[in-house]
């Protein structure tokens, strides 16, 4: 993902990671270093550590592709831990003596980027904190002489991007109209980045005016632009992204863009698309690129809209029926390569239901983003990450299977094929991640002949709620149904980390307790937990009797509702219903066929039907005139069926829906989720049609008789 955004994370630090987070933060060194802190290769040095010296730091220097291989050995066996990061603070390797052996190493840490790099040494967690000596060692081996990983390319060495003298430089210039605050962002292939808050690079490119930045000056004629200064520039890939962030005027919405790429003074081409205002949470962004050759001549391609959903989409050319992935062993890192004629590279596994694994994804340069996917056999993607620990690196972190079968990997960049960035990459597959807490190894929900599992791997707060046949709810405020459901795990309540580290939700039915009938499977994004969420992604699995028979892969965003239904038959058989989103009102249920000869209903006249699984909704027509006030009531005969009501008018708009009516309205007699649309003035003459369903109508799961009324005044 592009450094515009600050994006949090996929999956949240876990306690041990948090902890080499303040041990790097607290012992970074210093830019003048004392020589005792240096580790030179093949030098050992001698420290010590105690109960008022917990921890100590180092420094080395190493080339782009180095393996760097360190080793501690405790004189009194005293267990130690090992933190290696870079020099912007992102973990690289870690480990610790769990053995209690005396001794720890970090063995052939491939380094992703020349400079320097820091080293802790810390008293292991849980170990009395003694006076321990040690001897720390460090091996390099150069990126000429280090073991190479297995590459499915073959030739896909990193190398930096060639230059070419440009006598009159490169401008990427971005117009549009409307009072809209755009943004403009440029990557160049040394993978550096032009926008806002970045303005200046070590090769001459230069950002220009921030445009209706925070809608705080509007300007009528706002652009943009990203230049570079005649002289010798990067050839190669240049990634354009261009962002909608924010409406300055109510009345602002879809806003045409163009954008100019002149190269030595020659219009190379123009980038031009429309943008829609962003949904909340989400980015509204374009992403597009233009190639710059050796000879200084540019070629721009064609981009496309590409919203924080499309992370999930599978790129262009992937098909799962006709892909040959490499196969890739745990624990042993491949390399490949991710240009513009290859956007992205596949691997595949054998997994198994209920294993935890991740996988990580690092580019080795020159301004590779990169962007991970696992597909299950059906094509589904059960796993996707763009960016973590702040780098554009990716990694799907303990990450629970829900199925046993062949997994495929996409190794991709942000953008897929609508991207501009290119480079090598490592990636690695492994089970559960080092520093994941001892909960997430140990966690064992409990079976039942009903189980619903939820899982989702951000901080955002997502309720599970299962509505049984007769009517009960499971969820966070009553977590022990009367018909024996049980709410077990919660993940993120209230916008509370899950203990756990990886968010889950669990609720299930006890052996012996299932009865049978509809059930209703609700998932609620009820908050983000922070102001840039990243998308969300959730996977619901529902098994009866042992046997999953729903997997569901969806996309909330904030507020959204997902729900699903299935049935057990009173011989254990169970079969899942429809599932979707249900923000559409009306408009997601098929009613208009059967509005063309639904019956008459009279005002003060009371009709009665019937809500099954084989028949979600019913409808009625009445003919109203422009000036009468209509009341409409839909009454459950028992509290099992949640009605719910929606009022068209004759020109086909819903000008009145309700789901649970207001108590005072529906009197002594009605139930909660009675519905109720009370006091409408209409305005127009002709034929109204009502509605009348229940909650979340084919996707619900309640059913039941009912009677419906119609007054006017």
């Amino acid at each position: 993902m592009p450094e515009l955004m600050t994006k949090q994370e996929a999956w949240r630090c876990m306690r041990i990671a948090a902890l080499f987070a303040v041990l790097v933060l607290v012992l970074m060194p210093a830019s003048g270093q004392d020589a005792a802190r240096i580790l030179a290769p093949g030098s050992t040095l001698s420290d010590s550590l105690g109960p008022t010296a917990t921890a100590t730091s180092y420094v080395f220097d190493a080339a782009l592709g180095s393996a760097a291989t360190i080793r501690v050995d405790s004189a009194n066996g005293q267990a130690l831990g090992l933190l290696l990061s870079d020099a912007s603070g992102n973990v690289i390797a870690g480990a610790f003596d769990e053995a209690g052996s005396g001794s720890v190493a970090i063995d052939g840490a491939v380094l992703a980027t020349g400079g320097r790099y820091f080293v802790v040494v810390y008293l292991a967690p849980g170990s009395e904190a003694t006076d321990s000596n040690f001897d720390i060692a460090l091996g390099i081996s150069a990126p000429e002489d280090a073991e190479a990983p297995e590459s499915q390319t073959g030739d896909s060495a990193a190398t930096a991007p060639s230059q070419v003298l440009i006598a009159a430089g490169i401008e990427v210039r971005l117009t549009w109209s409307g009072a809209v605050d755009m943004n403009l962002q440029v990557r160049d292939p040394s993978g550096q980045t032009l926008y806002w808050d970045s303005r200046a690079t070590n090769n001459g490119g230069v950002f220009g005016f921030d445009a209706n930045g925070l809608c705080q000056v509007l300007s009528p004629s706002p652009e943009e632009t990203a230049t570079w200064q005649p002289g010798f520039l990067p050839t190669g890939s240049y990634e354009v992204l261009i962002f909608y962030r924010e409406s300055c005027e109510s009345s602002a919405g879809s806003i045409p863009f163009a954008a100019e790429v002149t190269v030595d003074n020659t219009l190379a081409g123009t980038i031009s698309g429309v943008l829609s205002p962003p949904q909340q949470g989400q980015n509204s962004v374009y992403v597009a690129r233009f190639e710059v050759d050796s000879e200084g001549g540019a070629t721009v391609s064609a981009g496309g809209v590409y919203p924080d959903s499309s992370l999930t989409r599978l790129p262009t050319g992937f098909d799962i029926a006709t892909n040959v992935p490499l196969a890739i062993n745990r624990d042993s890192p491949v390399t490949g390569a991710i240009s513009n004629e290859a956007p992205f590279q596949t691997f595949s596994f054998a997994g198994t239901a209920g294993e935890v694994i991740s996988v990580s994804m690092q580019a080795v340069g020159p301004n590779l983003d990169t962007l991970l996917q696992i597909v299950d056999e059906s094509g589904s993607v059960v796993g996707v990450n763009d960016d973590t620990e702040g780098t554009t690196d990716s990694l799907i972190g303990n990450a629970r299977l829900l199925s046993s079968g062949s997994f495929t990997i996409i190794a991709t960049r942000y953008g897929k094929e609508l991207g501009g960035t290119e480079g090598q990459f490592q990636l690695t597959l492994g089970g559960l991640a080092s520093d994941a807490p001892a909960e997430l190894t140990t966690l064992d929900l409990p079976s039942g002949d009903i189980e619903v599992t939820l899982v989702w791997g951000t901080n955002a707060d997502l309720q599970l709620l299962v509505r049984d046949p007769i009517g009960g709810s499971v969820f966070d405020d009553i977590p022990f149904g009367s018909s024996g459901g049980i709410l077990q795990e919660v993940g993120n309540v209230n916008c509370i980390p899950a203990a756990s580290g990886a968010p889950v939700s669990y609720i299930y039915w006890p052996p012996g307790r299932m009865r049978p009938g509809t059930y209703e499977v609700e998932v609620w994004y009820q908050n983000a937990c922070s102001e840039l969420p990243p998308p969300v992604d959730f996977t619901l699995a529902i098994a009866v009797g042992g046997e999953t028979i729903a997997l569901e892969r969806q996309f909330p965003l904030v507020n959204q509702r997902f729900v699903t239904n299935f049935t057990v038959l009173p011989d254990g058989r169970a079969s899942a219903g429809d599932g979707g989103f249900i923000d559409g009102g009306s408009a997601l249920i098929p009613y208009r066929a059967a509005a063309l000869d639904a019956p008459e209903i009279a005002a003060g006249e009371a009709v009665t039907g019937t809500i099954s699984p084989s028949n979600t909704f019913d409808v009625y027509n009445f003919q109203g005139a422009a000036g009468e006030t209509v009341t409409i009531r839909m009454s459950a005969a028992a509290q099992v069926l949640d009605t719910s009501l929606f009022l068209i008018s004759p020109s086909g708009i819903e000008i009145a829906a309700n789901d649970d009516g207001d108590p005072a309205l529906l009197g002594t007699s009605g139930f909660a989720t009675d519905s109720i649309i009370s006091g409408i003035a209409l305005t127009e003459n002709g034929p109204y049609t009502i509605v009348a369903t229940r909650y979340a109508a084919q996707f619900g799961g309640t059913i039941g008789n009912y009677s419906l009324t119609l007054e006017k005044n």
